[in-house]
Formats: structure tokens, sequence, C-alpha cells
């Protein structure tokens, strides 16, 4: 198979960023003036020139940048005027993109000597393959010949090869890795006693190279910037998904920008998660060292409504587990040792930063490889054998794979013999042919790896050298294993499913996890396919959908991806309150004397009545499934700059069948809501459903806790009165309030100058009550005006006066809720204006929730 290769807008305008930036150079003859045969006391050595001005690069660069980038992000670096900045997406082409600008950049000035610096030997290859893949395409373009010249390292043979490109009157790309020239003891930084005379990076620089840098983020250090100084560059491009600075960027493809324009796949997520209430979770996310020891830990967090969530916390030595969750199950549980290797608990309980502890890792396996498998058979009867689809492993521990009894190998065997009966193309195929492991070697034996070693080389070469051959039906292989530490190990367009099988703590970052099948899908033929329905990525995790997008998020966030800048300092007013107006205005004076009154409230409950309410919504509602390990399905979306996931589906992949201990249910009862033993035992003993509590002990609790709490919080409402109090709210605590700009409209109406809000719902409800006739004065009710609630103090939003036409005048307390149906509403939010409404008609006041369809016609919802 030959890839073809195509000429795509979003490219051209990234090439025409960098050439354009040398516009109107001082030069008219490219052949002439472009080189130089000058080269310092060394006869033959071709050198770049470019004649341009400081003042000319800026107003060119000045033109690009407004050009090609929002407002917040043209910016000229003075102190690095030659250097210039390219982001562009992993998958969206970025190599292809810098080999087509260095052949503009030859055709229209004269430029010949390229150095492409890479920060590792995968990369290279890449480079190098890309560079063999190309080259009649770009010959095509621009009629040009090229000479490569591959630099691989500490081998004395290889300085001809460094004389050659100086000489050379071709155009010239020089490949070579940072680790070949940023140290004194490698041989390009020796003294030389030939007729070199002198370092061969000397006589290198002399031929004033442009430098592009290939993932330069990982080039910052001062040992690497002294290097890349030492060629005498003639300027630097640096291109880059995930720059760390950004040196004069000319052109930005974020990742939000790639997605939305379907440049790149789309991604599903299907999580594997455990769903059992009865584990014990403490997972080690990240330790700190910088000022005191930290640690994140993911842990099972009780929230105030009683439901339990999964959350990364923030532990410090001495912390206690349970003060900070609020659930039992890390009762008396304490950070004891922070250390390097792990966290270690009261009791001498130790967790290690490399293992998450699970019992049921090995079922968890299991149905991240069924499910894999599956969506590899469903997508390729979708394309038929047009486009052969590929699956891509990603383990931490190679003798999982690579040993006779590889825990991961038998699991796929299994399930591929177990699934192939459900798959044409797939029947008559033995699970041996169809997957295959990529994974770094000593000698006769695998090993786990970092990625960096030189025991790699081998691995990335397999990888780089078999890439077009793995396109091919006439190979069987489809299903890849490879090393989780292996960032660039896996890059291939065909990559459909991503699945991660970790046994440890993951420590690839999901841009690289996803970036190794972002690419557009190629045919048999090599062509690029775009039909969106074909290009999406599925990921299949053993992380919740929520924490895999996290990480993301945060990845993007911490890689400089540039959103929404957020209120500055001076954008922030202060909003007057009119003492005169309040305190004189008649119509606000009664108003505020109507609504001022605080009031206490006391409940009333008839135990008898509350047992058998409990016991027939629990016999009613209560629902409780057995442990299992679900797979959710999400589409993920990007929006603005942030990720979001849409909901497509979810299954069971397994039951997880366990004998638990049974804890005492009446103590557990009593501390989840609050009620004696004796009523407890009254409701276990009224319902139907308790034996149900050996299918999944914890859930029944947690569940039968809820109903409860919901039950009395019922109860609590339907029992509670509220009773006006000798004391009032004082109009002297209305102050000015600080805000921000874009938070405020003008008002003539309200006790403000301005009106404040909180969403743009409030911001037209504000607008509505200014204009209209009816409306005498409102006020945006301050935060202090609350009412106490048994679950929480409750803040109404306004006050307003109202008069008709020749009508007594209304004093009136709105809520104003922007959903189009009241049942929409949060139950604590229920719950309080349920208690508002309690609270205003005892102090015979006006109140009422109006929603978002009666906001334009308030008064008829009076």
């Amino acid at each position: 198979m030959k890839i073809q290769y195509e000429n795509l807008d979003y490219q051209t305008d990234a090439v025409d960023a960098v050439v354009d930036l040398f516009a109107d150079e001082f030069v008219s003859n490219v052949d002439d003036v472009g080189f130089s045969l000058s080269g310092g006391g060394h006869f033959g050595i071709v050198a770049n020139q470019l004649l341009i001005d400081d003042d000319k690069l800026r107003h060119n660069l000045s033109a690009i940048q407004k050009r090609n980038l929002d407002r917040t992000d043209r910016k000229i670096d003075e102190q690095n005027l030659r250097d210039f900045s390219v982001e562009m997406e992993t998958g969206t082409g970025k190599t292809y993109v810098y080999l087509k600008t260095v052949f503009a950049l030859h055709q229209r000035y004269g430029l010949s000597k390229f150095i492409i610096i890479v920060p590792s030997v995968a990369v290279r290859e890449g480079v190098l393959k890309t560079l063999r893949s190309t080259q009649s395409h770009f010959y095509k373009s621009f009629n040009t010949n090229l000479s490569v010249f591959a630099y691989e390292g500490e081998s004395r043979r290889k300085i001809s090869l460094l004389r050659d490109f100086s000489s050379s009157n071709e155009l010239s790309i020089l490949v070579m890795s940072i680790q070949a020239f940023n140290s004194d003891n490698n041989i390009i930084n020796e003294d030389r006693r030939d007729d070199t005379q002198g370092k061969m990076i000397e006589f290198i620089a002399q031929t004033q190279p442009v430098l592009v840098l290939d993932e330069p983020q990982n080039m910052e250090s001062d040992l690497s910037k002294s290097a890349l100084n030492k060629l005498n560059a003639i300027f630097k491009l640096r291109y880059s998904a995930t720059h760390k600075n950004l040196y004069n960027l000319v052109y930005s493809l974020s990742p939000f920008t790639a997605y939305n324009k379907g440049l790149v796949k789309k991604i599903e997520i299907a999580s594997v998660v455990k769903e059992d209430a009865n584990s014990f979770t403490f997972e080690i996310v990240k330790l700190d060292f910088n000022k005191q020891a930290s640690a994140k830990i993911k842990v099972e967090v009780k929230q105030k409504t009683g439901e339990y969530i999964f959350k990364t916390l923030l532990f410090k030595l001495g912390s206690s587990v349970f003060q900070k969750t609020k659930n039992d199950k890390y009762k008396d549980l304490y950070i004891e040792k922070i250390s390097e290797k792990g966290v270690e608990l009261t009791g001498g309980v130790f967790y290690s930063v490399t293992e998450v502890k699970s019992a049921d890792k090995v079922d968890i396996f299991r149905v991240q490889i069924r499910e894999t498998i599956k969506n590899h058979f469903a997508k390729q009867k979708q394309l038929g054998t047009e486009i052969k689809v590929l699956s891509l492993f990603f383990i931490d521990k190679v003798k999982n794979y690579v040993a006779d009894e590889g825990l991961i190998k038998q699991i796929f065997e299994a399930e591929f013999e177990a699934l192939k009966s459900t798959s044409d193309f797939f029947k008559n195929k033995q699970a041996q042919q169809v997957h295959n492991g990529y994974f770094s070697k000593t000698g006769k034996n695998y090993k786990d790896t970092k990625g960096n070693s030189k025991s790699d080389k081998a691995t990335y070469d397999l990888i780089m050298k078999d890439k077009e051959r793995l396109l091919s039906f006439s190979e069987d292989t489809c299903f890849i294993f490879s090393h989780s530490a292996l960032k660039e190990g896996w890059d291939n367009p065909n990559i459909f499913t991503i699945c991660t099988l970790n046994e440890t703590l993951s420590v690839m970052k999901k841009r690289q996890e996803i970036g190794r099948g972002m690419r557009l899908c190629l045919d048999k033929n090599g062509t690029r396919i775009y039909d969106s329905s074909i290009n999406k990525l599925v990921v299949v995790p053993n992380e919740s959908y929520q924490d895999y997008v996290s990480t993301l998020q945060t990845e993007f966030d911490e890689s400089g991806q540039r959103g929404i800048t957020p209120p500055s300092k001076k954008n922030r007013t202060i909003v007057k309150f009119k003492k005169q107006f309040a305190t004189n205005d008649a119509n606000f004076k009664i108003l505020w004397k109507r609504i001022k009154h605080k009031t206490k409230y006391d409940v009333q409950l008839n135990s008898d009545d509350l047992v058998i309410k409990i016991v027939k919504n629990i016999d009613e509602q209560l629902e409780i499934k057995p442990p299992m390990i679900k797979i959710e399905r999400q589409n993920l979306v990007m929006e603005g700059d942030k990720i979001q996931g849409i909901y497509s589906s979810e299954n069971v992949g397994s039951r997880i069948s366990k004998q638990y201990q049974i804890q005492n249910l009446t103590t557990a009862l009593e501390v989840e809501t609050g009620l004696t033993k004796a009523t407890i035992l009254r409701v276990l003993k009224g319902i139907d459903c308790l034996n149900s509590v050996f299918d999944n002990p914890q859930d029944f609790i947690r569940g039968v806790a809820l109903i409860i709490k919901h039950t009395l919080k019922d109860e609590l409402l339907n029992g509670i009165q509220y009773h006006e109090v000798d004391d009032c709210w004082n109009m002297s605590l209305f102050n000015d309030i600080e805000t921000y700009e874009d938070k405020i409209v003008p008002s003539d109406k309200s006790i403000y100058d301005y009106s404040v809000f909180d969403s743009e719902g409030e911001k037209k409800f504000a607008q509505s009550l200014d204009a209209s006739v009816n409306v005498k004065v409102f006020a945006k009710m301050p935060p202090w005006f609350v009412v106490d609630t048994p679950i929480g103090t409750y803040n109404p939003d306004w006050a307003i006066v109202w008069q008709g036409n020749e009508q007594e005048k209304l004093y009136l307390v709105r809520e104003s809720k922007f959903v189009n149906d009241l049942q929409d509403l949060r139950e604590s939010e229920k719950y309080k204006n349920s208690c508002a409404a309690k609270h205003f008609k005892a102090i015979n006041a006006d109140f009422k929730v109006v929603i978002d369809t009666q906001l334009n016609d308030l008064i008829e919802s009076i």
C-alpha cells in the first residue's frame, strides 16, 4: 500500500503562516542569493542567507497573527524574534506540514539547509518514514530534489554524513535527536584534528541552518537551549500540539477546532467500571513533595444528599480519611506516612503508588477485552473489505502478555474464540493469527519499559516498519498489544479502538493515549476517508467516564489550551445602594415593612405514621442490584474550551458473585438517618424486602437510608409550621455591591443604580421589571436576607411593588426559576421553596415561584 497525500486547506494555511513571514525580503534571485559558499574558512560549506531586517519581520509577523489568531494570542516575543511556533493538534499532519514548509521556503527564498531536531528515537523514525513516503508527492508539487541525512548517534562513521550535509548544494534536511549534541561527550562536540579543524557542531553551524523543532516542549531545559544555540540557526520553527512556551505563534489548530471541524476522529468512551458499594476504594492518583508531602487519592465520598460518589481528594500527613469523606468505611483511618513508594494508613496498611488494589482485576480485564473484540468485529462488519480495522491494547506489565501463561493473552484468546462465530469476517481465523505484541527486549527476555531506553529502539523500529503493512488485509494481525509507557509507540490511522489494561496507575497521559488513534483512517488503496460516520475512535478504559474526561480536561488545561479569559481586577465595579431613594420612597418603605419580619419554625411528627410511610416507600421504591461490572458509553463533545459527554448507552459486562459479611443494620442506619434504633427496628421488621440485604449489603443500607431521609423530609415539610417572631431585618444592612461589569444592567426602578444578575435569565427578568409601566420599584434580595429551613437557609430572588390600571398596589416576593416545569427543580430547591411559602404566609406577604414560561407575563402568574 502507498499512502495518498492531499493538499488540504488548513495545512496550506499553516505553511503560508511561516513562508509569509519573510515576504518582501531584500533579494530577487533565489538561485544566486539564497545560499552562499563562504563557510567561514571552510571552502565548500553551503550556507543559508536571508536578508530581512527586524522591522520588516516584525511587520510581517504582526500581519500574520492578525490573519490567523484570536486577539489574546497575538504576542510578539522581542527577545526571540526569530523563533516561531505552529500549534497543531495530534493527528492533523504536523510532520507533513513542516516538510511542505521546508520545500516552500526553498522554492521562494532559496533556503537549502534545514535541521529537524526530534526529542526521541521514535519521533526520528517517524519523520524519516514520512520523508520516504512523501518524496514523490513533494517532487510533483515543487519539482525539487531532496537530500536527506539521518544522523543516528554516536558513530564516528557518521561524521562524513555531516560533511556531506554541510557541502551539499541541493535542498538538504538533516534529521537528528537533541540527545545527539546536547552533551560535551557527544562525538559531534569533540575537537577534531582532520580537515574540519574544530568541533563538528561548529562546522554545521556555519551553514546557518533553519531549525525545525519537533515537540519543542521537550527541549526547554537550559542544556537543550544552549545546545540549540550552538547551531547558529538563521531562524527556528517550533511544531507541537502541546507547547510549553509559545514563541511568536503564527498558526494555531487547537484540539477543539480540529475535533469540531472533523479533521480527526470523533471519540466515544466505553468505560468499564465496577459497581460494588461493598468494596473499599483507596487509589493513589498523585504524590507531591514540593513544600510538604501530600497525596491526591481517589476515595468514595458521602454527599450531603446521602448519596455516594468517587472523588479525588488532597490528603496530608495526619489527615483523617473519614473526616474528608464522611464515609464510615474509612472510620478511624488516618494518613500515617507519605513516601515516594506510597501511602500508609492506620494499622500499617500500605497502598503502593504503582498498584491499584482490586480483587476484581481479572473480571474487569475480561470485560474490557471482550468489549474491544466486539467493537472490532462490529466495525469491520461496517467497513467490509475496503478499510482494515486495527485495535490497540496498552498494558503495563509485559509478562501478562508474553509469558505462555500470560493473563492478558489467555483472556484475549479465550474471548476471541468465544466470540468469533458472531463475525463472518473472523469466524475462520484462529486467535493466534490475529494478535501480536510489540515490546522492548533485552537478550531473550522481554521487559517493562519507560519508553526512552536504548533497548526500546528495536520496538520502535518494528512499529514504524510494520505501520503500512498492518493496513493491508494480507496481514492477519489486527489486534496489537504494546506497552503503556511507549508514548509514541503507536500512531496508526486505522486504529478504531484503544483499550487500556492497566494493573497499575497509568503513566500515560490521556492525550497521548487517544493520540495513537486520532488520525482519519485510510482505505486499502491508501486514500484518506473523511466520512464522520466511519471515523470514530472508541476508548475502553478501566475507570469511570467522569474520571477519564476530568483527567483529559486537566491535561488540556495544563498544556496551555487557551479558553475564556477569566475576569480581571480592571473588570470589577461597584454597584451603589440608593440609600436616599430606598429610605424615602413610599412604595419601597411599605414593601420593606411587609417582608422584613423574621420567623421561627417547629415540626410536629407522628412516629407511627412515619414508620408506616417509610415501610410502604421502601417496599415500593427499593431496588437492589447485585454488584456488577458495567459498561457506560458516552460520546465526547468539545464546546468552547470544555469537554463534555453525551450519554449513549450502558449495559452489564458481568455480574460479581460474592458472599458478603453483613454489618449491624440498625447501627448503620441509625448513623445514616439520625432515627433511633427502636424506630429503625420497627421499619426493618415491617418491610417485605429484608432478604435483599444478602444480595448487596452496602447498597441495601444506602438505599434504605435514602428512602428514610426522603420520607422524613416530606413528613417534616408537611408538619412544619412557621411563626412570626419579635425580630426583623434592618434596612441598614443594605450596602454597595462589588461585582463585574458584565454582570450588571442599568436600572431606574431598582434600589441600586444597577441590577446585578447571575444568569442570562435573571438579566432579562431585571430588564423586564425595569421596563414595565406596572412596576413601581423592585429589589434583588441581598444574600443576608434568608429564611431558615431544616435543610439550610433560603434566599429569595425579588421583591416587587406592582400596580395595574386603577388597581391597588401589590407587594410581592418572587422566586424566578428558569425551567419549564417546577418538577425539573432539584429536590432541595423544591423543599426550600415550600418552606419559603410557609414563612411568607406567616408574615402575610405574597410569595410565589415563577418559571421560565411565566417570566414575560409575571402579573398573570400572581
